[in-house]
């Protein structure tokens, strides 16, 4: 065993049984990590002749898999050494768009062990969005689940950049991994995998500062912007792991999709790196009942979810299920104190809140014994500093609104971003020695931290980032639009979602054809997870003297709406067009 895994296993057994949250701040220090690969080194190390359940696995369907550390070990050797016969080499790049299963939990390993670099993909992602994401990833590999090849199939010219494409055949939905017609490698069958050795020996050195995991996430341009973590990144994740509280002996789920870092959060590297049993639970579309038996059924000890899951949940008779929860947390959206209070009231937990980001690991949270505080965050988290700055760089006094900044000296972080695929972006974010979050928030006397919202405008709808940019840039290619400003929205059921105020051009008028045209347009060209829910029609923006358009000022006029129960003049409800449009109902 390293002395880097030693230092490792000695942190990670500190926050396990460290006695509070003050002795925790004082006594965790980041070590330091030259060579490192956490599938090979601690992983492998781990769950060797461990016939733990590493993983459980269950589907809507009936299906269910209990997968024990050892097999998953054995498992994921067998994908490395498939991914090094199809040609990876170190560093190369792979995207993964898969549901969750316990295929992905083996690729991902699989992938670690290999020496590549992994690439989350949503799974609501378009073919333009597929292509772009291939080109500026530089993406060699590609894992898929049957039904999504199509798909990636249609992305165009940049195809032509992999070196190989695997398709994982999903019995649930469809069986067939067929070659089509299309630019590109022809599809290899996952299957192939447990044709080889369930050891792997690696040829290369893994250094800490190599790229592990890169994430596409929405910013303020029309990109979206590629988050890029080293090898280290795991090690940052044992705050993640001291925020849930998370145990060897707990069987812990978190409610999030595999595109997205909070999968590789909570889903992923938490649980594993106490040695716990991850949960994770596949279903088309979410259903709180379901998903409650599912937790009561596998005695589920430890829930991550965010804001619009405990709405949901609390519709539910929570009394009515034998659960077997011993804490509860919450990350995403900020939570209100009437939840976490009916949350207390109906479970007799503290529903404890966290923060972090795509670029980070957990940052701030209520950790265990700590008192919740309505309407905050918690405390910073052990091996980090974060402060709340001015424009200037300033710490602000106690109840002061700035922006969320993380010390990157005279330590960094190893949970930290290496940076962005985009140096300019980069030197915005890291100035004066400090990570600038894009956050806003201000932290009290008693060093709770209070959120406030994003900077840039960014909003989290059912736990996916959305960029207002981003979904104004596809609403702005139809032909009659001229303007378009996206804020986040609540519809009848209380979850926030996108609403687009629209400018038409002057040779169009307002109405509910109108309407209908444009969320049609919305439908055929834009992922489900982005789509505006309802439009309103405007003459005009409000807008800054620079000719930005008002946010704010839409977001108080929709609120006022709100409050008065009443639509604007010309706003519309995708619900209106249901007919129309084919939509499910519910």
């Amino acid at each position: 065993m390293s002395k880097e895994v030693e230092k490792f296993l000695e942190l990670r057994d500190f926050l396990l049984n460290v006695k509070s949250y003050e002795e925790a701040y004082a006594g965790f220090k980041w070590p330091r990590v030259t060579k490192f690969n956490w599938a090979l080194d601690y992983f492998d190390q781990m769950a060797r002749g461990n016939d733990k359940p590493g993983l459980i696995y269950c589907d809507e369907n009936g299906g269910e898999a209990i997968v024990s550390f050892d097999k998953l070990s054995k498992r994921s050797s067998q994908v490395a050494n498939f991914l090094r016969d199809l040609g990876l080499q170190k560093g190369d790049r792979v995207m993964i768009m898969m549901e969750t299963s316990v295929e992905i939990y083996e690729i991902i390993l699989g992938i670690m062990k290999a020496g590549g670099a992994i690439i989350p993909a949503a799974t609501l992602l378009s073919s333009s969005d597929i292509s772009d994401r291939i080109e500026r990833g530089n993406v060699k590999f590609i894992f898929a689940h049957s039904h999504f090849t199509d798909r990636i199939d249609q992305a165009g010219d940049n195809l032509k950049m992999l070196t190989a494409k695997i398709c994982v055949k999903d019995e649930t939905i469809d069986p067939s991994c067929d070659d089509h017609e299309v630019l590109g490698p022809k599809w290899t069958d996952y299957a192939e995998a447990a044709n080889y050795k369930d050891e792997f020996i690696p040829s290369f050195v893994t250094f800490s500062t190599d790229d592990l995991f890169l994430f596409f996430t929405s910013g303020t341009t029309a990109k979206p912007k590629l988050v890029m973590h080293s090898q280290h990144y795991p090690i940052g994740h044992l705050t993640t792991m001291y925020w849930l509280d998370v145990q060897p002996d707990d069987v812990h789920y978190n409610i999030s999709a595999p595109g997205w870092a909070k999968f590789a959060w909570s889903s992923f590297f938490a649980p594993w790196n106490a040695g716990a049993t991850a949960l994770t639970i596949r279903y088309s579309q979410f259903n709180p009942k379901f998903v409650l038996k599912k937790i009561e059924e596998y005695k589920v000890t430890s829930l991550c979810g965010p804001l619009s899951v405990w709405k949901l949940f609390l519709l539910e008779d929570l009394k009515s299920y034998n659960l077997s929860l011993k804490k509860i947390v919450s990350a995403g959206e900020p939570l209100n104190p009437e939840i976490v209070n009916k949350v207390k009231e109906y479970t007799g937990l503290d529903l404890r809140e966290g923060y972090g980001q795509t670029e980070t690991t957990g940052l701030v949270g209520t950790f265990r014994g700590m008192e919740v505080k309505d309407g905050a965050m918690g405390k910073v988290a052990p091996g980090y500093e974060v402060k709340i700055l001015d424009p200037m760089l300033d710490e602000v006094p106690a109840g002061t609104d700035g922006q969320i900044a993380v010390a990157t000296f005279p330590v960094r972080p190893l949970g930290l971003l290496s940076g962005y695929d985009d140096p300019e972006r980069n030197r915005e974010i890291f100035k004066g020695g400090w990570y600038l979050t894009g956050d806003t928030a201000y932290m009290d006397e008693d060093g709770y931290i209070h959120f406030i919202g994003r900077v840039d405008d960014v909003f989290k709808s059912l736990d996916y980032r959305i960029s207002p940019f981003e979904v104004e840039s596809e609403i702005m290619e139809h032909q009659a639009v001229l303007e378009v400003g996206v804020i986040p929205t609540i519809d009848e059921r209380d979850r926030i979602v996108p609403k687009a105020f629209i400018v038409l051009k002057p040779d169009f008028k307002a109405s509910r054809e109108m309407a209908l045209e444009i969320f049609r347009y919305i439908r055929d060209h834009m992922a489900p997870y982005k789509r505006p829910r309802s439009i309103e029609f405007m003459e005009a923006f409000p807008k800054t003297i620079s000719a930005k358009v008002m946010r704010k000022d839409l977001r108080a006029y929709d609120k006022k709406l709100k409050e008065e129960g009443k639509r604007g003049e010309f706003e519309f409800m995708e619900k209106d067009f249901a007919e129309e449009l084919n939509l499910r109902r519910k």
